[in-house]
This record gives C-alpha cells, structure tokens and sequence, in this order.
C-alpha cells in the first residue's frame, strides 16, 4: 500500500478497491451517520464502488484512508478544491471505535499542512452538525476558528440540523 503522508502513527493512503467493505461499513455506523446528517438510506457495495471510482478520478478533491496502528480508522477529504480562489473544504470520518485517541486531531492537523503547503490554498473550511462538540474540539486544536451558523442544514434522523462552520486561513495557519 503507498503511504502518501504520516505523523504519529497515523497514515493517509489513497482509497482502493479493497477497502469497499471498511467504507460501506464506516458509513452506514450509527453514530457516523448521526454527525454528518446522510442521507437516510442505506450505502451498499456498488455505491461504494462508484464513490471510490468518482474519488480517484476527481482533479478537485483529495480523499484518503486514515489507517492507525495498521488499522483501517476513518477517512479524511479535502473537496471543492477551487485553484482560483486556493479554498478547500474538509471532511472527516472516524470510527467510533477510535474515538478519542487524537487520529481525528491528527488527521486534521495532517491534511491542513497538506492543504497549504501542498495545493497553496489561503482558506481551509469545514463544518460541525450542532450535536457534534467533538468535531469542533479536534478543528479547534488544529487553529480553526468559528464562523457562523447555518440553520436547518442537514436532516438527521427526522430532524433538521444547524451546522457551525469553521475555517483556517493560511496566515493563522502559519502562526
């Protein structure tokens, strides 16, 4: 498997075939689908196999494997890659198995100097659902900074959401 980058025992590696099953499983867990408000119906294999496929073939977006200690943990993107205006927007999935143990912070401390050093983007931005206080803990470690409220922006469950936007600029990024 090629490693594309590393940091404290946590690897991004591109997204293969063979990881399908981890995927459809990753985004079908209960509390997964609770804090990033999908859609209410079931992914299958073929779904997956069509996500994987679109993800390795889009010039405006960034997707990874997150493993941790050899194990396949979560997934980490940046998407809506705009070379123009150098903005990004970044998306994260942990298991909830590894909750808990800083791959989330890691992971999006990683991508971040990715996102800079790498693509030179001036603004990286990601979003929390309201319920979601973990996801804004690990943006906050990583020097994100709140920007406002969207309100009712994802169903979950029955119930429409807000979500909290965050973002890092490059000059904050480089303090």
């Amino acid at each position: 498997m090629t490693r594309f980058m590393e940091r404290d025992g946590v690897v991004f590696r591109p997204v293969e075939e063979e990881d399908k099953e981890f995927l459809r499983k990753l985004i079908n867990h209960e509390n997964v689908r609770d804090t990033i408000g999908m859609a209410p119906k079931p992914k299958n294999l073929k779904d997956e196999e069509e996500h994987v496929e679109l993800a390795s073939e889009q010039d405006d977006a960034a997707y990874f494997l997150i493993e941790y200690e050899g194990e396949k943990v979560g997934t980490i993107s940046l998407e809506n890659i705009n070379r123009d205006y150098r903005r990004c927007h970044l998306g994260l999935s942990i298991h909830p198995d590894y909750h808990g143990q800083g791959i989330g912070t890691t992971s999006v401390q990683m991508i971040t100097d990715y996102a800079f050093k790498d693509l030179n983007m001036h603004k990286v931005r990601g979003g929390y659902l309201e319920h979601n206080p973990a996801s804004k803990r690990i943006m906050e470690k990583a020097g994100f900074q709140e920007e406002g409220i969207e309100r009712e922006f994802k169903l979950v469950d029955g119930g429409w959401k807000d979500v909290i936007w965050m973002s890092i600029l490059e000059q904050e990024w480089r303090e």
